[in-house]
This record gives structure tokens, C-alpha cells and sequence, in this order.
């Protein structure tokens, strides 16, 4: 599933300078080699973004949306599909030292 971005941007390069070159013998060495560059340059920016993972802005709107799904009582098991549970437990600790949440037991309030 990861390729497929990088995939479509490298079609769609390919059939727009085709388009452009007015499907010319030409174009399609051009339009190949078009394609090409947009599926690496598109497949570079989005490894970056995958190494990277999700900012800690994200990381706290999940926390809050799972919070509230779960009514307001959030652990730190609970958001393990999404995180280790250490790395969870650091990310409500943050938020209660905010004054986003308060600690309740074993859970944190929302």
C-alpha cells in the first residue's frame, strides 16, 4: 500500500506530458522519464513522512478522540494499536502536566 501514492503521481506525470507533447514519438521517452522522477521524488517525500511518524500534535488528537470514544477515561493499554505503552503512558503524562487531562487511578480524566 505504501507505493501506491508514489505509483499514481508517476501515471499521472506519464499521461500529462504525454497529453502535453500531443502524444509525440518524442513525448514518450520525455513522458516515461517524467514519470519516473515524480515516482521517486513523490516515494523519497513519503518514506521521509513515514520515518518520521506522526507529530506529537497528532499523537495528542488521537489521545483525546480515543479518550472521548472511551468516555473520558483513558489508559495507557488502551491506546497500545497506536503506541507502546511507555511512549502512551509519556503522552498522557504530558497532557495532564497541561492541565489537558488529570490523573484518575491507573487512567487519566479527560
Amino acid at each position: 500500500m505504501r507505493s501506491f501514492m508514489p505509483f499514481l503521481a508517476g501515471v499521472a506525470f506519464f499521461v500529462w506530458l504525454l497529453a502535453v507533447t500531443r502524444f509525440a514519438f518524442w513525448g514518450f521517452g520525455l513522458a516515461l522519464l517524467g514519470a519516473l522522477l515524480a515516482y521517486l521524488g513523490v516515494e523519497r517525500w513519503q518514506g521521509g513522512l513515514l520515518r518520521r511518524g506522526p507529530s506529537p500534535v497528532a499523537l495528542e488528537r488521537l489521545a483525546m478522540k480515543e479518550a472521548w470514544r472511551r468516555g473520558g477515561l483513558l489508559r495507557p493499554r488502551d491506546l497500545a494499536p497506536f503506541l507502546p505503552e511507555a511512549r502512551a503512558r509519556e503522552l498522557l503524562e504530558g497532557l495532564a502536566e497541561r492541565g489537558l487531562c488529570r490523573r484518575d487511578g491507573e487512567g487519566f480524566r479527560f
